[in-house]
């Protein structure tokens, strides 16, 4: 085929085009998926699968044939962008983050459907993270890459300490109950399924201290959770307020990087004077300023 057919594909089927028809492939190509995720979730339950097996399994080779042609599709037509030529780039646009995903979804959706009818394509659950690849959401997704760029040492000391909560706590725990509950904490492994537990504010309750010195290291390490955990929310919430706020200044200053030349001003009993556009003093003809 001539490469304006190929361009064409590919104005079509790539999800980067900012052009009609291209986005409301890519709009049915999630509408798809997502109820791909919903099927898999109601086909979990033998008795609406022993019911509608062959409206479960016929939809699932459909959608799995339709996403194999657009995968298809994709892959030949990206021959037209000079970086995805030869081998070495075919294997460069397949590393793409969600053409991984379509690629590894597809692969053992047929390896399964080959080898194991029976269990067809649970895998089909992964599609629901083509959501983030939504043309409407990739400006909230570069927002929340620069957020995790710019707190990274931040959040970098906030897992490091709570994962050094959980190691103390677990390693105090253990030889506080070990005579008391050799079974539940028998070893540090052992004891670190509680620390996690605990420091997360989950408290199942399958494993608790009984001695009057686990109950207090648990008080304790209850209350560092708490603290601990809920710094890397208060971490990630500082940096999306900072990264909103110099984008609304990045749009409210001029493309130039200037502020603009001084405004003239008349006045009721002189000459026009002009004023400074930082802090709005008046200028006199020599160019001083008067406050």
């Amino acid at each position: 085929m001539s490469s304006s057919t190929k361009r064409r594909v590919w104005q079509l089927v790539n999800p980067e085009e900012t052009g009609r028809s291209g986005q409301r492939l890519e709009s049915a190509a999630l509408l798809l998926a997502s109820l791909n995720v919903v099927a898999v979730v109601f086909q979990s339950s033998d008795a609406l699968y022993s019911r509608y097996a062959l409206l479960f399994d016929g939809f699932a080779v459909l959608s799995v044939s339709l996403f194999t042609l657009l995968f298809v599709l994709r892959l030949w037509a990206s021959a037209i962008r000079t970086e995805y030529r030869g081998s070495s780039g075919r294997l460069r646009f397949v590393g793409r983050p969600f053409v991984l995903l379509d690629f590894v979804v597809i692969a053992l959706f047929w390896i399964g459907f080959v080898s194991a009818p029976q269990s067809l394509g649970g895998v089909r659950v992964l599609w629901f993270a083509r959501i983030f690849d939504f043309p409407r959401f990739r400006r909230s997704r570069t927002r929340f890459k620069r957020v995790i760029a710019s707190q990274r040492e931040d959040l970098a000391i906030a897992f490091s300490g709570a994962a050094m909560l959980v190691l103390v706590s677990s390693t105090l725990m253990y030889f506080a109950e070990r005579s008391a509950q050799p079974e539940a904490f028998g070893s540090i492994l052992d004891a670190l399924w509680w620390g996690i537990v605990t420091l997360t504010t989950v408290g199942y309750g399958d494993v608790v201290p009984v001695t009057p010195l686990g109950r207090i290291l648990g008080a304790i390490t209850t209350f560092g959770g708490i603290a601990f955990f809920a710094l890397p929310s208060s971490i990630l919430a500082a940096g999306f307020f900072a990264e909103r706020e110099r984008e609304n200044q990045t749009e409210t200053e001029p493309t130039d990087g200037t502020a603009g030349p001084a405004e003239p001003t008349q006045t009721m009993t002189g000459p026009v004077q002009h004023r400074c556009p930082y802090c709005g003093g008046t200028l006199d003809s020599s160019g001083s300023e008067h406050r």
